[in-house]
């Protein structure tokens, strides 16, 4: 088996120039916790829920007391985004990129058109989980 055959396609991207506010509100609303950053068709970085949380900032209020956290508002996406990646090829082997996703506990690997910087894909982990729930009913039946 290979990427292709479980990567997910079309994949939602955002600009490294957008606020991590538009970050924010397109994970939320889109379910997804890893969202490619792209820039001239090309793969730069990766942003990741985690990143928004630790980019978050505690207000106060004017008592002194903690209104709560916000993300900086002017803040870029390309401030907080991860450029040093892992990523696979369409035909990369299942099982070599899935146990390397699980020794470096990677959640994602942005699928790249081979030999390129071009996005076609994502493979993440409830990718695998769903492909292993599949093969465990397969395996029932």
């Amino acid at each position: 088996m290979r990427i292709k055959d479980i990567m997910r396609t079309p994949v939602k991207t955002i600009s490294p120039e957008a606020g991590l506010d538009r970050a924010l509100v397109m994970m939320r609303t889109q379910r997804i916790r890893h969202l490619p950053v792209v820039e001239d068709g090309a793969l730069v970085g990766l942003i990741t829920d985690r990143d928004l949380r630790f980019s978050m900032v505690e207000m106060e209020g004017p008592d002194k007391q903690p209104k709560g956290l916000y993300l900086p508002a002017l803040t870029k996406v390309r401030a907080v985004m991860k450029t040093e990646l892992i990523t696979a090829a369409p035909e990369d082997e299942l099982p070599a990129r899935t146990r390397q996703m699980a020794d470096r506990k990677i959640g994602c690997l942005p699928v790249l058109e081979t030999g390129t910087t071009k996005l076609v894909g994502i493979v993440t982990e409830t990718d695998l989980l769903k492909y292993l729930a599949r093969l465990l009913e397969e395996k029932e039946a």
